[in-house]
């Protein structure tokens, strides 16, 4: 009796490996789903095996978006940064310029520095601030940051009385700068 259950714990342990060995198979088989990486999906979403076209690109994106700008709008935004970078990239020589000259006393290069650090500094933030509002669905928009506050630049179709405290709420979030500092401009 001893060796007939040994013989059939021996045949149920065989057909446990055996499913067991199925089960690992079969969940493991890639299936025809494409993936993005870095894409996200929401919680007990439907995730479709079906191949989808490729995503647009940054440059696809702009240019569907600035299908409601007019000529106008596009080339003052366009000529605006260039301008506001030349002006920022002018005030990095100058400093960097009085940096390199030797006669000049220790407090004209510490203020050199610090208008350096603070140009870049807001660069930055304007930088960052222009990325954030174009990623709450404005297609283009400017920022300037001085001394004296913020203004930011947005197309007239795209800005509403109700978007006024998100793009507020977006400088301040990101540059600490109080709503009273802030000028929002439409063009």
């Amino acid at each position: 009796m001893k060796k007939f259950k040994k013989q059939i714990l021996a045949v149920t342990m065989i057909l446990a490996l055996g499913a067991a060995v199925y089960l690992n198979w079969s969940f493991s088989t890639p299936t025809a789903v494409s993936r993005t990486l870095g894409e996200t999906k929401f919680v007990n979403a439907t995730v479709s095996t079906e191949t989808t076209k490729p995503k647009s690109t940054e440059k696809d994106k702009k240019s569907e978006t600035d299908k409601n700008l007019t000529q106008k709008q596009k080339d003052y935004f366009s000529e605006a940064k260039t301008n506001r970078d030349k002006i920022q990239d002018k005030i990095i020589d100058t400093a960097s310029q009085t940096l390199k000259l030797e006669n000049v006393s220790e407090s004209d290069k510490n203020e050199a520095q610090s208008q350096v650090a603070g140009v870049i500094k807001n660069f930055t933030f304007q930088d960052t601030i222009e990325s954030a509002l174009r990623a709450k669905s404005f297609s283009r928009c400017l920022c300037y940051i001085n001394e004296n506050g913020c203004t930011v630049t947005v197309p007239e179709g795209e800005m509403k009385k109700s978007r006024q405290i998100l793009v507020k709420s977006t400088v301040q979030s990101v540059a600490n700068i109080g709503f009273d500092k802030i000028t929002i401009v439409t063009v």
